[in-house]
């Protein structure tokens, strides 16, 4: 999850890292009165606000005023503006850098700083940027902050202060990664004027400071939150830890990390349009699976469901289909359902679809290993249309 500077400077005070002052406001008519230049910053998770126009001077209360009114429910970079800061200005002498960021690869996080902060950071030369690698039993030590301030000519007592507060914000509240850009140096002290934050989602559940759930950059859905849920206090297999709203009428229900991937992208590619996109593996309990295909279902104008996977090692085939099955009996939908499973039990599951299939008259087609996925997903698409063009022409009530 990436956070908006305003909640990224909420950590940071956590961990008393010098923050420059401002007034978070929602609507226009929380803008405070001044007669003195701040900053005006809109707040969103994208890269790039600053040259986009997101952030600029104001000279007074009434001109933010009309800045806000302007900028209140609009898009900038793709994201509906529903904060604005209004942040005090600070003298600038000099902007640097200081980051965290959790090197995947090698699996060890690494502190990054330059002497040059601000919006061209990403234009440096190597050369002008430090990384180091930090040992995460040790954490961040004199000898390190000692290796990464080695050329600079600020005041580093001051400088590795502020880095061991930094470095104490991004394991305390289990970040992914952090930085300062630009951390100000005023002639007198250094400031941080803006905050970038991206946490670990694993890790919500320890966390003390809790933010509202987005996907990428806008808030969950009701759907994503709820999905979300199912494996919060129930850590049998998993369902629903990854879902996200799309906006076609194919519902999707798969499994399996990388043929998930390409049932999706088949979908797409010969012109579905999915609903949604999930996941359930690692043998779920039957349970699991029905409150996850209820949340799937849980959209008008659906004109499919597309259950489809690899073959499992350990999935109980037959009973996370029953999951399935229990809630399409429950709601007796009447779009076409195909399902591509195999693995342990898939023989009795395909003696449980038969049956459920001829007992509630649900439109279901099985295929085992021997229907490739993405011959399922083309299947899926072709009956979609069909049943379309069947409620176009009112052949279907």
């Amino acid at each position: 999850m990436k956070l908006k500077e305003f909640e990224a400077k909420s950590l940071f005070k956590e961990a008393g890292i010098p923050l420059s002052h401002g007034t978070l406001v929602k609507n226009v008519e929380e803008i405070p009165s001044f007669s003195e230049t701040k900053v005006f910053k809109v707040q969103t998770v994208a890269n790039g606000r600053g040259k986009a126009g997101g952030v600029f001077l104001v000279e007074n209360s009434e001109e933010a005023k009309q800045k806000a009114t302007e900028f209140f429910g609009k898009e900038v970079l793709g994201e509906t503006i529903n904060e604005i800061l209004i942040d005090n200005k600070v003298n600038i002498e000099q902007e640097l850098y200081l980051g965290i960021l959790f090197n995947t690869g090698k699996r060890v996080p690494v502190f990054i700083f330059s002497e040059k902060g601000g919006v061209d950071i990403e234009s440096l030369s190597e050369e002008r940027i430090v990384k180091h690698e930090i040992d995460i039993l040790k954490g961040l030590t004199d000898e390190d902050c000692d290796v990464i301030l080695a050329n600079s000519e600020h005041n580093k007592a001051e400088l590795k202060d502020i880095m061991k507060k930094l470095w104490e914000c991004f394991v305390k509240f289990d970040c992914k990664m952090l930085e300062v850009n630009p951390l100000v140096f005023t002639g007198e002290n250094y400031v941080a004027v803006d905050a970038v934050i991206v946490l670990d989602d694993d890790a919500n559940y320890r966390r003390e400071i809790k933010f509202s759930e987005r996907t990428d950059n806008r808030k969950a859905t009701a759907r994503e939150i709820a999905a979300h849920e199912i494996d919060k206090d129930d850590h049998r297999g998993v369902a629903g830890k990854t879902f996200l709203d799309l906006d076609g009428d194919i519902a999707i229900l798969t499994s399996g990390g990388g043929a998930s991937m390409t049932v999706m992208d088949t979908l797409v590619e010969v012109g579905g349009n999915p609903a949604n996109f999930t996941e359930y593996s690692g043998n779920p309990p039957k349970e699991k699976v029905e409150r996850l295909t209820k949340i799937v279902l849980d959209r008008e104008n659906l004109s499919g469901l597309l259950v489809a996977g690899v073959i499992a090692n350990f999935t109980n085939i037959k009973e996370t289909l029953e999951g399935i099955m229990n809630i399409l009996i429950e709601q007796k939908p009447d779009f076409p359902i195909v399902i591509r499973r195999a693995g342990p039990h898939d023989e009795e599951a395909k003696v449980m679809l038969a049956q459920v299939k001829e007992e509630h008259g649900l439109d279901i087609h099985y295929y085992d290993e021997k229907t490739p996925m993405t011959k399922a997903a083309l299947i899926m698409v072709e009956l979609s249309n069909e049943y379309k063009e069947n409620k176009k022409a009112g052949v279907m009530s």
